[in-house]
């Protein structure tokens, strides 16, 4: 799942580049700025950027600071990510996703728009996928625990620093 949803997550930056290139066309070319192209560009990059945290995990290419971390055996680096990944990472991952809910839900409910340009449309469906992504992150998260948790009970390699 983790895959599907970073590979949707790179499709909108095609969207995102081709909204960018309009708008510079149409306000520096033709001289008539659009009324949509820049919220439609920061709604699309934060988007792009939660998706593709879950991927990043996947692919151990978060930054991480290796001074001490890469000196660590298989085992000890296990340990360090089992702690930081169960005890901190996702409670606090959870405790996000509910807030972040529960702000998608008020604004369905009020009918919220962004009120930041003359577009202004419908914040709801932004907010809904900040949910989604945090509840992708989070199972990608449970993932790696398991990871973590398996390559201390068994002989299983932990991937390297």
């Amino acid at each position: 799942m983790t895959e599907i949803v970073g590979g949707a997550a790179a499709l909108l930056v095609v969207p995102l580049v081709a909204a960018t290139v309009w708008e510079v066309l149409s306000r520096y070319v033709l001289g008539t700025p659009t009324i949509w192209a820049f919220e439609l560009g920061y709604m699309l990059m934060g988007v792009h950027f939660l998706l593709g945290g879950a991927i990043a995990l996947k692919r151990q290419v978060h930054v991480r600071i290796d001074l001490i971390y890469a000196q660590l055996s298989a085992r000890r680096r296990a340990i360090i990510d089992l702690f930081l990944y169960a005890g901190i990472v996702l409670p606090a991952i959870a405790v996000l996703c509910y807030h972040s809910g529960v702000f998608a839900m008020a604004a369905y409910a009020s009918g919220e728009r962004s009120g930041q340009s003359a577009w202004n449309p419908p914040i709801w469906p932004f907010r809904v996928l900040i949910v989604f992504s945090l509840v992708v992150l989070a199972l990608q998260i449970l993932a790696e625990t398991l990871k973590c948790i398996r390559a201390l009970s068994t002989d299983a390699r932990y991937p390297d620093a």
